[in-house]
């Protein structure tokens, strides 16, 4: 019979920067399911090729999560200025599209400044709560040119939600909210530049995004690899591990997806139980290719149009030359569903159909490496009955001494530093004594 005072579940970053935390202070154990540690934060090595799941860029912005990261990389990270676009209308135009409509055709971008103008004059800059749906919020905030042309058919492609039942609550910071003055100069005038939260990044020199989480990995004595919690009571502070036997805990520290967390807890009250049953999440499948020849300098773009299957595609070589053998380049490109299974081979064809059709790639015998990956809890789900379920469940984890964190743990959409900076907080409060 194993003892701890934490049991962490999942060594993700959050897990990992709590574990980290913890070292030589509080006894913990990290129970992670996969043979490497990261969750998605990973690379997988195939054919001379590096490939992630999907673009995992850092977003640095608070002084003690970037100090551990940079720390952690030791000089294995470089800084990059953002080249992101949109793909609409058979056009590339710079990203975000409501502030960059240059490359747009006269009447598309007549008919979004204009309806941009009209919302702004309604009083379309007024904050919501977050309990807006979207399809109205977008109407109201960026008028209907912008709406109809990007804001609708992105979303609706990425979320594969209804976008009159989805909320707004996870709006800010990830939609760049342009002034009167902006709009006007991305469309008649230059790019407009620094708008959104992720103009400057930083991505790891060798060894894909998989190197951040192994770095900080290292020197943990309570990690452990290949454990997976198959149930557990919090009333009795008992975990069961899968070809393992129970584990003891005093607290917990989770950040596997919620819904996954209260299926396993036999002690869940049935309202508990209600609660994760209401919470929704899409899938996005990642078709990672090794391509020949490729010359586009861009990060990522984004394809509104219904033309292609996929809502993003990057280059993850112009993150870093090293993550493919020299003259090739790493593509990623990503495709959703509500949670149902996608034909791969299908979407192959028309994925690579649609990275010649944009331009990317000139012929499909340029690709020389396939790689499908899948995030089976990818984006959650923003909604009514979420607002009323986070409470529900939050509350009593709480009475349990357990705290759910990290972008699935907490069930929100957020970025790799947050969830660093949650796992901190985390062990903050464990040694605090809370």
């Amino acid at each position: 019979m194993l003892k701890t005072d934490t049991l962490i579940i999942g060594g993700g970053l959050a897990g990992l920067a709590a574990g980290g935390a913890l070292e030589g202070r509080k006894d913990y154990l990290i129970a992670e399911k996969e043979n490497r540690p990261g969750g998605l934060a990973a690379t997988i090595k195939k054919g001379g090729y590096h490939f992630d799941f999907s673009g995992h860029l850092l977003h640095l912005r608070w002084p003690e999560t970037r100090k551990l990261i940079l720390g952690a990389l030791k000089g294995n990270a470089r800084e990059l200025k953002r080249d992101a676009r949109v793909y609409a209308h058979k056009s590339w135009t710079p990203y975000p599209f409501q502030a960059n409509l240059s490359g747009m055709p006269d009447k598309v971008k007549s008919e979004c400044v204009s309806g941009f103008l009209k919302a702004y004059a309604a009083g379309g800059r007024t904050p919501g709560d977050g309990s807006e749906v979207f399809s109205r919020w977008t109407r109201r905030v960026f008028g209907e040119g912008i709406s109809r042309h990007f804001m609708l058919p992105y979303n609706a492609k990425l979320w594969q939600y209804p976008l009159e039942r989805l909320t707004t609550e996870w709006c800010a910071p990830f939609v760049p909210m342009p002034r009167p003055e902006d709009v006007l100069q991305g469309a008649y005038g230059g790019k407009a530049e620094g708008l959104g939260y992720n103009t400057v990044f930083h991505y790891p020199k060798r060894g894909g995004i998989g190197s951040l989480a192994n770095a900080m990995a290292r020197g943990l004595g309570g990690l452990r690899l290949g454990l997976e919690v198959e149930s557990l009571n919090l009333g009795k502070g008992v975990a069961n591990v899968r070809h393992f036997g129970p584990v003891h805990f005093r607290r917990l520290v989770n950040t596997s997806p919620l819904d996954e967390l209260i299926a396993r807890a036999v002690d869940a009250p049935a309202a508990v139980r209600r609660a994760a049953a209401a919470l929704r999440h899409n899938t996005v499948y990642v078709l990672n290719l090794g391509v020949k020849g490729a010359s586009s300098q861009m990060h990522w773009g984004y394809f509104p149009g219904a033309d292609f299957p996929f809502y993003r595609a990057g280059i993850a070589t112009n993150f870093s030359a090293s993550l493919a053998p020299r003259g090739c380049s790493s593509f990623y490109i990503e495709l959703a569903t509500p949670g149902s299974a996608l034909d791969l081979a299908s979407a192959e064809a028309a994925a690579i159909k649609g990275l010649k059709a944009c331009g990317l790639i000139g012929s499909a015998s340029q690709v020389t490496e396939k790689l499908w990956l899948k995030i089976p809890c990818a984006y959650v789900v923003y909604n009514r009955e979420r607002a009323r379920a986070l409470p529900v469940i939050f509350g009593w984890l709480k009475s349990r001494k357990a705290r759910s964190i990290g972008r699935y743990g907490a069930w929100k959409y957020s970025f790799m530093e947050e969830s660093v900076k949650e796992g901190l907080e985390a062990a903050r409060e464990i040694l605090a004594g809370r």
